[in-house]
Parts: structure tokens; C-alpha cells; sequence
């Protein structure tokens, strides 16, 4: 039978419908007295035992959630929003695997989530909350009348359209407007003279959009690689200026090896020209060319750095939570390819006004305050769920950011050099595919996000989207950064744009596939779907044939799917099968060509070349704070989890208050536990420069770069840079190529002043919505390495020491790059002799906005005398505190820190500076209620119990770590026990077919028994899906075989550990009620969305409320800690009466500290808890997420050693130590 189910929250546990109702009427300006929010579920083919298994284990919760089999609409206004089927759907997926857990066979989930209102609603209200609901690129209104079908195919179409190119030139070019290509109709017409003139045959359709795919700006750069055969200068150009760029292009010609001038050839050429001719030794030169890679020595281990910078302006624009998500893991899997383990990431983003009217969204278009929420939702939760530390996030504001987005994200990744073997494939080697399982979705991304932007887009762009899987994506990263697998891959390629046919079709020249073998989502697929499909979390490797079963047998021991779909052979030639026809053959020289060699004329303008230099103008320096571009985004921020790793050096927000602003992301290299060795990472551009002169703008971008991570210590002799470029669409405007090209140009003679190299980059010339478009953009991303005990941080240390700012001049309006280096150089020398408290690189608004963000974490202030303009961005120049008085030719002296803020005399409203600091963008996120229970004042006695130990002498405790899909913090648990010199097993659980299901759990019950110290480390068990974190490990936990061995383990006096996804799935298991597993019943404790309903990544205060478990009891009762969390679902819920027991029986273990440290409104300010024997400890904070150097500018004791406490109950005994 078919069934329908119905699941909301408890309407005091119904943070999504309060969110909601607060979000639309912040939007519509209007009150909604009524609305909730129901998932929906339909069951296909079930039992009624069944239904009810799943409603109640898998669906609902029965102490916070409401559960109906049908509800009475009659009296309201509702409509429901679906997905398509094509797209990836965690919640679907997660349902259906808990099934499998508790049923021993999938059962078929459809979901949707419907909203209903009161009948009061007009319909143009209801009409108005669709709209701003419905992204119709993913979604659609679905009826309520019929439960929802299982089209499932049972079979893959054998589709195969031919082409005939024996066709004039009017047929020709109705047929290329009906193929909707990217390509030009230059290179359609030469495609159809290969086919008809020389090969003599039809083209198929893979070939037709293969070859677009291929020859796409996205994937080959067709923009960048025109050959510029003139340029003409405006007459009335600034004379400095022309001759300016006359010198870059003279320098250009010098270092060049290129025959032809094109903008692709100018932004490698220095990087190029340095190690040509041995100038640099850190540059790592290879074939494989996804990313950026220099040579780092890590406590005398040599490593490759590999970094990369990834745009997904296009499906963001359309789809901002897939599309945003999807650049993460793109940008993951480019380091990957190169084996490296990415372990660093930053983000920068693009947007308009996001405060405007919704009433003022262009027509066809998603609002843009809904774009960046709805973004920063997607990048974060696959940052977070992938386990990369985002530290750096900053979005940019300007109108024309409208006509398309600007989404940036940049990661750094790591392998050991001993590690990586990089070989030319050859004849005989296998090509293996590893990773997720292909659909449709995203079909069509690569061309799509090449073509400008119309009313259309969003009708039409349906098909090239995706949605990521970053669960998949963890496991690949585990694969590649075994040693033993790492080491039999001699080329690897990432499927990202364009698909298996260009990722495996660039592996050799000569390359046969098969896509019969592909693993597929569904049936019901084409050749060409297959081929050029973007679904992501994929690679592909090639390996010799001896090592085929070695990497398979790897991979699924990951939990990953790893098959043979190709071979190199010896003719270089691209020839793929499927079904048994040859849907693809065309040479590799063809492929090759990259179609038609275009060439432009190009004019270069005074328009964006213009003398007068950008200037801010504020009322006040109160006011200055309301500005988009200068406001805090804490409230985005916290999104984003920076501490997982345990690699960071600086927290986003710095000092007591974690409200000074850090401008790089700081890194230390995770190879070896001891090291300080470090990455340092940030960016440049000002999109309001860049719309006055462009050739500045490009110069000044890389200095803000480059002056950003100096100013916190970073190797100014090691900085290399990666370029993102993103203009309008060109066409053959010769004005417009000027833009990109003066642009190139500036960034050259930055580089070349600077001695800094550009040695990777990205570029995406499609930033057009019918007539507007994007600002001139060239962001520069820095990276350097340094020591982690030299980093500094920006927060004011303490009152009375100077304040000092080193100037950049500038001479015609250009820097005085000579003087630069030498503030560098000396700048450098301070830092080294450790003189320098704090430090913080100019940049959008000046002096002011530096000084106010220094001194808002320690809540001190400063005063200065000045005559210099306070609110001007003075790129290069850096304001910096010292206990020093110090002496040097471009050193101004400004004052002293202090506890306010005052400027020559004048005292500024502090108070209010921060106000309007943290104000704007509120209305975006909501706040939560802060109406949650306060710790009570009892009169139960305390009882300080006899520390207790285990009872059995033992010399080696064994910690078994439970990896299940979506755990990404297993290496943090692990590092905090190798510190105290225990090593840890891991267990993967396998759950890629019913085989290794079972195995898995016969397995973990095993491995249980033999441990001494179960942990369930943090995560996101499948997604936290369906609608609750840690359903699916708490389903695992209450299998049969694992609820005994649990059970018998507990009564053995062993310990077990839940940390975040850890402690929500074992309080869903019910061990803390009564010492093993039981049902939970309604008025049990619970873990739910945070109040603010967003993840939060931030350090807390938390204190030890009892030390009466093995886990507490070598801490002093009262230690107060400053943790990290990171979690979406921390929020602790619980009755008053449940509340007393469990502190009756010395249950609650920590608490937040207070309210300011509460981060979720967890009830009575519970953080962790304790089983009723002391032996199973829960906590939401991250104890394991410690070490030297790590996040320097958070204060206080974050070493809460719960880790040291365990292992001494196995190790000593009341007597002494064993």
C-alpha cells in the first residue's frame, strides 16, 4: 500500500514556522497571525507495519514533534513546494537508507513541504509568499490531491541523433539556433565541415555537445584564449596612465614565449617567465594542471600546497543553495585530483543590495537578499558537512552584482611529496570511476554558466543545476589521502564541468570508454546524459591494470563505488560506447583545436581609466557602520564552521567579545601534530575603484591581498597569488575587451613590482543580464606560509600602547611600489622581533573602519590626532599597535589605545558605533527568542562521590571510533587521544548495498565488545536527515545486534563519548535514561534546531556543573572552558520535572556559562550530560578541538580535558596508578 504522513514541530519547538512568519514579514512589511510548516511524506509499497516502524523511528520524534495521517484544511490557505526528482534530495535518500536500517529493505520516500496559513490571507499575499518561496530552477507547486508516483525507468534509452552537415548556410544556422549551443556559430560551421568534409559521415548528438562543452568558456577559455591583434588608445587617456600600461605591455612582450598577445597569455606570463628561467624554487610544475601547487617544507617533511579559486556565478544566481554548495565541492575536488587533502577554505561573494525592497526584485529574477541567505546556507552546509574549516567569508556589495552574482570559493589543500606520483598515462592503463552515482542534474552547467543572462534564464536553466552530496565528497577525501592509494594513481581528474566527457576525455590523448558501466542514480538515461552529466562528488583515476582490484577493494572499504569505464589506447582519438554503438569518435587534434582561433581589435577607454581616485563620503563615523560594505556579517559568519580540523590559527572574529574582524584565513599545515607551520590566505578588490580605473583597481587588488596576510606575519618572500576574473560578455565589443585586458595589465606590473607570481586563476566573462552588468571584477587571493607563533591577531591587546600607521604613498595616483616593499620588508622585521600586539591592513573605509573593528573585541577604543582623511581605503598601508616607540620614514605616529573612541579631541558614540556595526543585515537573520529556562536554584544536596575506576587491570586501552556516513570529525578525536599516547581504531560503516550492511553491523557489534572507549564523533549522520540530526546512527545504534552488545558493554563498566552529532544521536537512542538503550517517550530531553535557526560556529564559555563520571572526574568542579561548537541542532529542550531528576542524579555534566554563552537556547543552559552510571557522556561542545596555536585570538582556557579523565579510569586506581 501507499501512505501519507505528516510531521511538524510542537509549537514550542517550531523554530522553522517562527522563522518563517518573522522572515515574510520583515519582507512584505506585514503581519501573519497564523502559519506552520508540515514535511510531508509519502510511503510507497509498505506494510502497515511498517508505516508504523518508519513514523515513529525514522519520520517523528515523539517528544518534539506532532504526527498526523491526515489533516482538516477546510478552514486555511495553504500551497506545497517539491523538488524535482531529478535533483539530489538528502531527505529522501537519509529516509530511505534509515529503512534499510530498521526494515532490512529500502523503502521509496517522496517528500514535500507544505505551508499553511489562517483563511484571513488574501490571495495576493499567498500568491506574493510563493513567488518568494518558489525557485522554479528546483522547485514547483505540488497538489495535495494524489500521493506522489515512483516514475522509476527500467531501462536506459539507446537514443542516438545524427546530424547531417551536408546543409547551406540558412539551413545551418537554423539548426545551430535550435540546438541552444554555447558555442559560436564560427565554430558550429566548423564542426559541421569536419564531419561532412573530412570524416564524411553525420555527427551524433554527444559529439554536437561534447564538443560545446568542451570548447565552452568555462572549460576552455575560449575569451582569454583570443588573440588581441591591435589595441588603440582614447586620445583622452590619462598620459601616465597610457604610458603605464604602454610599460606593462613592453614588459609582456619581454617575458612572453607566446606568438600571440591574448588576455590568457598575459595573466600566466610572469609565473611563467620565473620558472622558465629559474627564479623561484618553490613552483611545482606537472601535467596536471587543477590547481596551483608550491613546494612547502613541514618539520622537514616535504609537502605540495595545492590552492584553487572556483566560480559558480551562474547556478548561484538561479539556484543559490546548490549552486553555492556545488563551487565548494568543485573547488574541493581540483586540490583532490592532485591527492592533496584539502584542509582550508575562504569564501568571497558578490551581491546587491540585499536590504532593497522585495517589491523591487527584477523581473525573472530571485531577490537578493534571498540569493545570499540562501547561498551562504548552501557553501556552509557543505563546508561544514564535508569537514572544511571556512575561515575567511566576505561578501561584497554592489548594485550591479545584480545583474548576475559573484560566488568565489578558494581552498587549500596539502599532500605529502612521498605521497603524490604523478605519471603519464599510458596504453593499457585502466580509467576507473570513483564516487557518486550519475543523473541529469547538471546537464548543460558548463555551457549554461557561459552564456549571458536574460528574462529567460530561469525557465530555461532548470536542467544545469546540481545539488551536492558533500557526504560523498568526505569519503573520496579520506580515499586519496591514503598513502597506499594515493601512490598507485598516476593521473586523476575531477568531474566537474562538462562532465565524464571532458574529466576522463582529458586524462590521454588516447581514451575508449564504455558508459554501460557507469553507476547510475536512475535508469532512463542517454549516452549523452551520461556523458556530459555534472553530478557531482566524482573522479576519475588512471591506474595500471595490475592495481585495479587493490583500488577498488580501497574504495569500498570508504564506503565508495569504484568501476572501470575506460582504457587509454594507443590512437589519440576520444571514442565512446554505449549500448553498443559508438556514440562518440573524433580525434584528438580536433578536440584539440578548441574550434575557430577567434581575434579581436580592442580599444582601450578613458571611461574606466578616469584620474580622479575613489573617495568615501559618510556623515559620520557612527554612520560609517550602516554601509553594507563595512557592517559586521557575524550573523552569515557563524554559519560557517572554522575550527573543525583543529588546524585554525585565527578565529573570524577575534578578542573576548569575538568581534574584531580577521582578515585572512590562518592555517596550520596538517601533516604532522607538532608543527607550526602554517597557511595564510586572503583577498583583494574594490568593485568601486575598479568602476573608476580598472588598471588601479587590478594593482590595488593584489596589494590588499598581499598587505593582508603580511600584516598578520605571513612570508612576504613567499606569497604566490591565484587571479579570479569576471567581466560582462565581451562579444566584439572592442571597448569592452579593454576593461579585462587593462586589467591583466595592472595585475602584471603588481607582480612584477612585487616580485609576486600569479600561478593559477580562474575566469568567467558572462556576467550579463540583458543591458546591466557586473562591476569590473579582478579578485586577488594571496597565499604565503608562516610560523603560527609569530601570527598575530587585529584585536587591541590593551590600553595606553601606541597606535602606528605604516602609509603607502603614491605617486600620479598610482603606488609607490619600491617604497612598499621596503614598508614591507621593514613591517616584516617587527613581526619577527615580535614587537607588533595587533595589526590590521586598510581597506574599504580607511583608518576609521580599522581602528573601530581593532577595538571592538576587547570592547577597548583609541585616540588619535590626525589631519589624514579617516574614511579613504589606503591599500598597502597598515595600522598596527605596539608597546614600541618607533622610528621609520613612512611610519605616522596616530595615538594611543584607550577605553573609547576619540579623534583629535572629539569623543565618538562607541556604544553606538557597535550598535550600527552589528544592526544591518539582522533583519536576514533571525535572532531567536531568548525567552528559554534559566538554571534553577534547588535544594538538592550535592554529593562529591569517590573517583571511580575501571575495575579490571589493563595496559592498553582500545578507543574504537564509529565512522558513519556524514561523520567528518573522526581525525580531531583522534589527534586528542594520540596526544595522550593511545592510538584509536576506526570503523567505517558500510552501508553501499545489503551485503556490506550487514557486515557492518555483525562487525561493529564486534568491535564494541573488544573496546574499551566507544566514541561517536561529531558530524552530519546523511545530511542530518530526515528533519533531525543523528536519526541515522541512532537507528544503527538500536539494531538489534548492536542494542545487546551495547548493552553488555555498559555492564562492563566501559565508557562511550557522543560529541555534537555524537550526543544527538545517542540521546535519540535513549541510553540516558536508564543505562542502555530504550524507546524515548514524550517527556524525555532532546536536541532541535538552534533558536536561531542556522548552524552557529563560535566559542563558548562552559562550566563544569559535576565531576562524578569517569569523563569529569579529574576536572574541577565550576572550571569554566571557552569551547567550540558547530552545530545546527544543539539546542537542548526539557521539562522542568526531567530537568530536576537529571540534576538529582548528577546527570547534567556542563553548562553554558550564561545566556551571552548560551549559542542555541538550549533550556536551563545544558550543554552536556551523563548517562545515570556516569559512564556515557553527550556535549554539544567540541572538547576535542584544542591545541597550541589554535585560534589565538579566542581567550581563555580551551582546554577541556575530558580525554585525560577517561584514560585514568582505565589506567589508575584509588591505590595509585596500576
Amino acid at each position: 500500500m501507499n501512505k501519507r504522513i505528516y510531521v511538524s514541530k510542537k509549537k514550542e519547538f517550531d523554530i522553522e514556522s517562527k522563522n518563517l512568519i518573522n522572515e515574510l514579514e520583515k519582507v512584505f512589511n506585514i503581519n501573519i497571525d497564523f502559519l506552520k510548516v508540515f514535511n510531508v511524506y509519502d510511503l510507497c509499497e509498505v506494510s502497515e507495519k511498517e508505516i508504523d516502524i518508519i513514523k515513529n523511528n525514522i519520520l517523528s520524534e515523539i517528544n518534539i514533534d506532532d504526527l498526523f495521517d491526515e489533516i482538516d484544511l477546510n478552514e486555511n490557505k495553504y500551497f506545497a513546494i517539491k523538488t524535482f526528482d531529478s535533483q539530489f534530495n538528502q531527505r529522501e535518500e537519509s529516509a530511505s537508507e534509515c529503512s534499510n536500517l530498521l526494515l532490512t529493505k529500502k523503502i521509496k520516500i517522496k517528500t514535500f513541504k507544505l505551508f499553511v496559513f489562517d483563511k484571513n490571507v488574501s490571495e495576493i499575499n499567498l500568491n506574493k509568499f510563493k513567488k518568494y518561496l518558489i525557485n522554479p530552477i528546483e522547485s514547483y507547486e505540488v497538489s495535495l490531491d494524489n500521493i506522489s508516483k515512483i516514475d522509476e525507468k527500467d531501462k536506459n534509452y539507446k537514443v542516438i541523433l545524427n546530424y547531417d552537415f551536408n546543409k547551406s548556410s540558412e539551413e545551418l544556422k537554423r539548426l545551430y539556433e535550435k540546438l541552444n549551443l554555447a558555442m559560436s556559430f564560427k565554430d558550429f560551421t566548423f564542426i559541421a565541415n569536419y564531419f561532412s568534409k573530412e570524416l564524411k559521415r553525420y555527427a551524433t548528438d554527444s559529439e554536437i555537445y561534447l564538443l560545446d562543452t568542451y570548447w565552452s568558456d568555462h572549460c576552455r577559455h575560449k575569451t582569454f584564449e583570443t588573440i588581441i591583434n591591435k589595441i588603440n588608445f582614447n586620445k583622452d587617456i590619462n598620459l601616465f596612465t597610457k604610458v603605464y600600461i604602454e610599460e606593462a605591455l613592453e614588459f609582456y612582450k619581454k617575458i612572453s614565449t607566446k606568438n600571440n598577445l591574448t588576455l590568457m597569455s598575459i595573466a600566466t606570463s610572469y609565473g611563467k617567465y620565473l620558472v622558465k628561467n629559474s627564479l623561484v624554487n618553490d613552483i611545482e610544475v606537472s601535467d596536471e594542471i587543477n590547481a596551483a601547487s608550491i613546494i612547502v617544507d613541514v618539520n622537514k617533511s616535504t609537502c605540495i600546497v595545492q590552492f584553487k579559486n572556483e566560480t559558480h556565478n551562474h547556478p548561484t544566481e538561479v539556484e543559490p543553495f546548490g549552486g553555492a554548495s556545488t563551487c565548494l565541492g568543485g573547488a574541493i575536488r581540483d586540490p583532490l585530483s592532485g591527492r592533496a587533502y584539502v584542509y582550508q577554505g575562504i569564501r568571497v561573494t558578490g551581491a546587491g543590495d540585499i536590504l532593497e525592497s522585495f517589491e523591487n526584485t527584477i523581473p525573472n529574477k530571485l531577490a537578493q537578499s534571498k540569493i545570499s541567505k540562501t547561498a551562504a546556507e548552501g557553501f556552509s552546509s557543505y563546508g561544514n558537512q564535508i569537514g572544511m574549516p571556512t575561515t575567511l567569508v566576505k561578501e561584497i556589495y554592489h548594485n550591479n552584482y545584480k545583474a548576475k552574482r559573484l560566488e568565489i570559493g578558494a581552498v587549500v589543500g596539502v599532500s605529502k611529496l612521498e605521497n603524490l606520483v604523478r605519471k603519464k598515462p599510458e596504453p593499457g592503463d585502466i580509467i576507473v570511476l570513483v564516487g557518486g552515482a550519475t543523473g541529469k542534474d547538471g546537464i548543460g552547467g558548463a555551457t549554461g554558466s557561459s552564456k549571458n543572462h536574460d528574462k529567460n534564464s530561469m525557465q530555461n536553466s532548470y536542467s544545469e543545476v546540481q545539488k551536492g552530496n558533500p557526504v560523498e565528497e568526505r569519503k573520496l577525501q579520506r580515499l586519496f589521502s591514503i598513502p597506499k592509494v594515493s601512490k598507485i594513481i598516476k593521473k586523476s581528474n575531477d568531474l566537474g564541468a562538462g562532465g565524464i566527457g571532458v574529466g576522463a576525455g582529458e586524462l590521454a590523448d588516447g581514451v575508449k570508454l564504455n558508459l554501460d558501466n557507469v553507476h547510475l542514480k536512475y535508469k532512463g538515461l542517454t549516452g549523452k546524459e551520461i556523458l556530459i552529466s555534472e553530478s557531482q562528488e566524482r573522479m576519475v583515476v588512471v591506474i595500471e591494470q595490475q592495481n585495479l582490484n587493490d583500488f577498488i577493494e580501497s574504495a569500498q572499504n570508504e564506503n565508495l563505488i569504484a568501476i572501470k569505464i575506460g582504457e587509454v589506447i594507443e590512437e589519440k582519438k576520444f571514442e565512446v560506447t554505449f549500448n553498443g554503438d559508438k556514440i562518440v569518435d573524433i580525434k584528438r587534434n580536433f578536440i584539440d583545436t578548441g574550434g575557430v582561433t577567434n581575434k579581436i581589435e580592442v580599444n582601450i577607454d578613458n571611461q574606466y581609466l578616469k584620474s580622479d581616485i575613489y573617495q568615501n563620503k559618510y556623515e559620520s563615523f557612527e554612520k560609517m557602520f550602516l554601509d553594507l560594505n563595512v557592517m559586521s556579517q557575524k550573523q552569515m559568519i557563524e554559519m560557517f564552521d572554522f575550527s573543525i580540523g583543529s588546524t585554525t590559527v585565527l578565529a573570524p572574529f577575534g578578542g573576548v567579545n569575538q568581534l574584531s574582524e580577521t582578515q585572512v584565513s590562518c592555517q596550520k599545515i596538517p601533516i604532522k601534530e607538532n608543527t607550526d607551520t602554517c597557511t595564510i590566505m586572503s583577498y583583494g578588490y574594490n568593485p568601486y575603484i575598479f568602476e573608476k580605473n580598472i588598471f588601479l583597481g587590478s594593482m590595488l587588488a593584489i596589494i590588499e591581498s598581499v598587505t593582508k596576510v603580511v600584516a598578520v606575519g605571513g612570508d612576504i618572500k613567499k606569497v604566490k597569488l591565484t587571479l579570479q576574473e569576471y567581466f560582462e560578455k565581451l562579444n566584439e565589443n572592442k571597448l569592452k575587451w579593454g576593461k579585462p585586458l587593462v586589467a591583466l595589465l595592472g595585475a602584471l606590473i603588481a607582480q612584477k613590482e612585487l616580485e609576486i607570481p600569479a600561478i593559477g586563476g580562474k575566469d568567467s566573462m558572462s556576467g550579463t543580464y540583458e543591458n546591466l552588468n557586473v562591476p569590473p571584477t579582478l579578485v586577488s587571493f594571496a597565499l604565503t606560509t608562516g610560523n603560527a607563533n609569530k601570527i598575530i591577531s587585529s584585536d587591541f591587546k590593551n590600553i595606553n600602547n601606541n597606535i602606528y600607521l605604516l602609509k603607502l604613498d603614491y605617486k600620479y595616483g598610482y603606488p609607490d611600489f619600491k617604497k612598499l616593499k621596503l614598508n614591507f620588508e621593514y613591517y616584516s622585521n617587527l613581526i619577527e622581533k615580535e614587537l607588533v600586539q595587533s595589526a590590521f591592513a586598510i581597506q574599504h573605509a580607511g583608518i576609521a573602519e580599522a581602528l573601530a573593528k581593532m577595538s571592538f573585541g576587547n570592547n577597548l577604543g583609541f585616540e588619535i590626532n590626525t589631519e589624514l582623511e579617516l574614511y579613504n581605503p589606503m591599500y598597502g598601508s597598515i595600522i598596527f599597535e605596539t608597546k614600541q616607540n618607533l622610528n621609520y620614514q613612512d611610519l605616522i605616529y596616530l595615538g594611543k589605545t584607550s577605553s573609547q573612541f576619540i579623534v583629535n579631541n572629539k569623543i565618538i558614540n562607541k556604544q553606538k558605533c557597535l550598535e550600527n556595526y552589528l544592526n544591518p543585515i539582522r533583519n536576514l537573520y533571525y535572532d531567536g527568542s531568548k525567552n528559554y529556562p534559566q538554571p534553577l536554584q534547588t535544594t538538592i544536596k550535592e554529593v562529591t562521590e569517590k573517583k571511580k575506576y575501571y575495575p579490571d587491570k589493563i595496559n592498553l586501552v582500545k578507543v574504537l571510533i564509529a565512522i558513519f556516513p556524514g561523520t567528518n570529525c573522526e581525525y580531531d578525536i583522534k589527534k586528542a587521544f594520540k596526544r595522550k599516547n593511545v592510538d584509536c581504531e576506526e570503523f567505517i560503516f558500510n552501508n553501499l548495498n545489503a551485503e556490506q550492511l550487514n557486515k557492518s553491523i555483525n562487525n561493529l557489534a564486534k568491535k564494541i565488545k573488544e573496546s574499551h572507549i566507544f566514541v561517536i564523533p561529531g558530524g552530519f549522520s546523511l545530511g542530518d536527515e530526515p528533519d533531525g540530526s543523528g536519526k541515522y546512527i541512532a537507528s544503527v545504534l538500536k539494531n538489534g545486534l548492536i542494542k545487546k552488545s551495547l548493552k553488555e558493554f555498559l555492564e562492563s563498566k566501559k565508557l562511550i563519548l557522543g560529541i555534537c552529532n555524537g550526543f544527538q544521536a545517542l540521546i535519540k537512542s535513549g541510553i540516558f535514561n536508564s543505562n542502555e538503550l530504550n524507546p524515548i517517550t514524550k517527556e524525555d530531553p532532546s536536541l532541535i534546531k538552534n533558536n536561531v535557526n542556522r548552524h552557529i560556529a563560535t566559542y563558548v564559555n562552559c562550566k563544569v556543573v559535576n565531576n562524578n563520571s569517569p569523563w569529569t572526574q579529574d576536572l574541577e568542579k565550576n572550571q569554566v572552558n571557552n569551547i567550540a561548537v558547530s552545530h545546527g541542532e544543539g539546542r537542548f529542550v526539557i521539562n522542568e520535572t526531567k530537568y530536576l531528576e537529571l540534576l538529582k542524579d548528577n546527570q547534567i555534566a556542563f553548562e553554558y556559562v550564561d545566556k551571552k554563552n548560551n549559542p542555541n537556547g538550549s533550556y536551563y543552559n545544558v550543554e552536556g550530560i551523563v548517562s545515570k552510571n556516569g559512564l556515557v557522556l553527550g556535549k554539544m561542545g567540541h572538547s576535542e578541538r584544542f591545541g597550541n596555536n589554535i585560534c589565538k585570538n579566542i581567550y581563555g582556557n580551551k582546554k577541556q580535558d575530558i580525554f585525560s579523565s577517561a584514560l585514568n579510569y582505565f589506567f589508575k586506581t584509588n591505590e595509585g596508578e596500576k
